[in-house]
């Protein structure tokens, strides 16, 4: 097996066997310990498996870059950069070779989840981009959705790297782990699933604005997105076909899925100062 291709398999792996959740640390780090690789982790965890499954099988051991509470796993090789971020869920390694360079920037992208589709039918993947500036040693990544209410690509995440800047240890140590998970940029608690079979993205979101802090656990406000981006509410036909495709792709129920991350709220609740402020969560439609 090449590099390119335990690059890619590692990648596509973690992504469809290591969902995305936000929830699944407080179980962890304030409960009653790691929850099934099922039922996902946090973006680092999922970045620390796919580095895991690539050093295994190849030997190759990444750069993790820090910002931003982010971290992707680089791989430094003759005068190019590859990266793995399961995180910003892209379909191939993006690549980055110092023989593009032009005016003294390289860049590079590739397509992502979810795959969207615009109102006449047409494919409207989402996108991974960066943006290297060789000389100053900076590195950009961007990942974009198509919104379909905008008809347009939207920035949906960005992170700028210092090459240099790396993370001391991983996986981190768990009181580095406990402390982040205070923070108040964490302004919901969410699984978020990618289907092998149907390629469809779905997820399971309860914000935490918008009430009083004693109906912070409360189902009633919990919220999905659907492959499309669009949003439904607790009890609604819409609601339980994405708590479905979610529940199919982590082999679980929907029950299981909903008590999973109402516990970790329950946790959260529990754990943090009563006088957290949270960042505005949107529950628009994309």
């Amino acid at each position: 097996m090449t590099g390119a291709s335990v690059f890619s398999k590692a990648l596509a792996e973690v992504q469809f066997r290591v969902p995305y959740s936000s929830a699944s640390s407080y179980h962890e780090y304030y409960g009653k310990g790691a929850p099934p690789w099922r039922l996902g982790r946090g973006c680092g965890w999922q970045t620390f498996e796919v580095a895991r499954l690539v050093e295994e099988r190849c030997g190759a051991r990444p750069t993790h870059l820090y910002a931003g509470g982010h971290s992707p796993a680089m791989y430094f090789g003759e005068g190019e950069i590859t990266v793995l971020d399961p995180y910003l869920p892209h379909l191939e390694p993006l690549r980055l070779r110092r023989a593009d360079t032009v005016s003294g920037t390289v860049r590079a992208g590739t397509d992502a989840y979810p795959l969207r589709v615009r109102a006449d039918g047409t494919p409207a993947p989402s996108r991974l981009s960066a943006t290297w500036w060789v000389g100053d040693g900076v590195f950009l990544l961007e990942y974009s959705r198509y919104s379909p209410r905008r008809s347009a690509m939207v920035t949906h995440r960005a992170f700028t790297f210092h090459l240099g800047t790396e993370l001391p240890a991983f996986p981190v140590p768990s009181g580095f782990a406990r402390r982040l998970l205070l923070e108040p940029m964490q302004n919901n608690l969410s699984i978020r699933a990618l289907h092998r079979q149907e390629l469809r993205m779905g997820e399971l979101v309860l914000p935490f604005g918008g009430r009083p802090r004693d109906q912070l656990v409360d189902p009633a406000f919990l919220i999905a997105k659907d492959n499309q981006g669009r949003v439904s509410r607790a009890g609604t036909p819409a609601f339980d076909r994405v708590l479905e495709l979610i529940a199919d792709a982590v082999k679980g129920t929907p029950a299981e899925v909903t008590e999973f991350v109402m516990d970790a709220a329950a946790i959260y609740h529990r754990v943090v100062p009563l006088d957290q402020k949270w960042p505005e969560y949107s529950a628009e439609d994309e």
